[in-house]
């Protein structure tokens, strides 16, 4: 004999329609309000980062880099004019290799072509060519 089962049946299809809705349990609201202060948490971050802060004028002025005492710029120092074939590899493998004591971590080579305040790069650069020369 058959024994009536213990699994309650679904609502019929005429009862579902009558089923009032349950409003979110105690589990999702914490869930909502956590969400909602670590948002505000990484916007607070994000707000006070020494990235996100906007430039409020020109950045301190450094002293110029001006031509060097032998008359070799930027654009000479980066082109190794002056130099033999030979002594122009040698040179541009230096400075390629050389990292800048300024403070930027570039190598001189770097530091050369993007930072145009930086007065240490130049000076390097041309003893680098009076060493070769």
């Amino acid at each position: 004999a058959a024994a009536p089962s213990r699994i309650r049946p679904s609502l019929p299809q005429r009862w579902r329609a009558s089923v009032r809705l349950r409003r979110p349990g105690r589990a999702v609201v914490f869930v909502l309000v956590y969400a909602g202060f670590f948002a505000a948490a990484l916007w607070s971050i994000r707000a006070s980062s020494p990235m996100m802060r906007a430039r409020k004028g020109p950045p301190p002025a450094r002293p110029p880099a001006v031509a060097r005492r032998n008359g070799n710029g930027r654009s000479a120092l980066l082109a190794g004019t002056g130099l033999a074939d030979l002594a122009r590899d040698e040179y541009f493998r230096g400075l390629s290799t050389a990292c800048c004591p300024c403070g930027c971590e570039f190598s001189l080579r770097d530091c050369l072509v993007s930072d145009q305040t930086c007065v240490k790069s130049p000076e390097l650069a041309e003893a680098l060519i009076e060493q070769l020369r």
